[in-house]
């Protein structure tokens, strides 16, 4: 007699990651995070690959097998843990029904947060400052991914006003960046000053900074 072969079930595959996997998985941005205060408490040139490795709670050669180098996890530190301030289709769709007034304070409210409270945002700025010199490809790729879209989403709030006959501009160059300036400087007094008590007011500053961009930008007439 032949036996009876049995048909075999669906085969189930776990796609949940194990404990180990999971840390596994998680280990670069850890490492990223550990030299990202690394970078900030001792800056770039004191801070040692070993010190990234004890504050992340790894062995100096795990540190080898994700970043080949200083340099390299100095790079991916500010491209990877850098953040857009906007999703700019998302903000102007969400929007949409305010008026241009009412955007161009909520850009500026919301360019304040990112450049003075995001930990992320504010240091970075600090590593470009004081390294950048040493990395312009950095530099010009950090430009081109958080900078520039920053300043062509207000353009295109400002050319919204144009074409709505609440705003004039003038037709220069670089009117953005000009326009939205007050914003660097105050962050960059931020990183400056030991005691930002003496600093201006911040929300005394954004009105201040608002009036200016509107008294710049507003018909006569309106």
């Amino acid at each position: 007699m032949v036996g009876t072969k049995h048909a075999r079930g669906p085969v189930v595959v776990d796609n949940e990651l194990g404990p180990r996997a999971l840390r596994k998985a998680q280990r670069p941005q850890e490492i990223l995070q550990a030299a990202f205060e690394e970078f900030v408490e001792r800056g770039y040139t004191a801070t040692r690959i070993e010190d990234v490795a004890a504050r992340a709670g790894v062995t100096k050669g795990t540190i080898y097998l994700y970043f080949q180098n200083k340099e390299e996890l100095f790079q991916d530190v500010v491209g990877k843990l850098s953040q857009p301030v906007f999703d700019e289709n998302q903000f102007l769709e969400q929007h949409q029904h305010r008026s241009c007034n009412e955007l161009v304070r909520l850009f500026l409210d919301t360019l304040y947060e990112h450049m003075t409270v995001n930990p992320h945002s504010r240091e970075i700025l600090r590593f470009l400052i004081a390294d950048g010199r040493s990395f312009p490809t950095l530099v010009s790729t950090h430009f081109d991914q958080f900078v520039k879209p920053l300043l062509t989403m207000f353009d295109r709030i400002l050319q919204k006003g144009v074409r709505e006959g609440v705003f004039e501009i003038w037709a220069e160059d670089h009117i953005s960046q000009i326009l939205i300036s007050p914003a660097l400087t105050y962050a960059i007094d931020m990183l400056l000053s030991a005691d930002n008590t003496k600093l201006p007011e911040l929300p005394i500053y954004i009105n201040t900074h608002y009036e200016m961009v509107m008294r710049t930008v507003r018909k006569a007439s309106v």
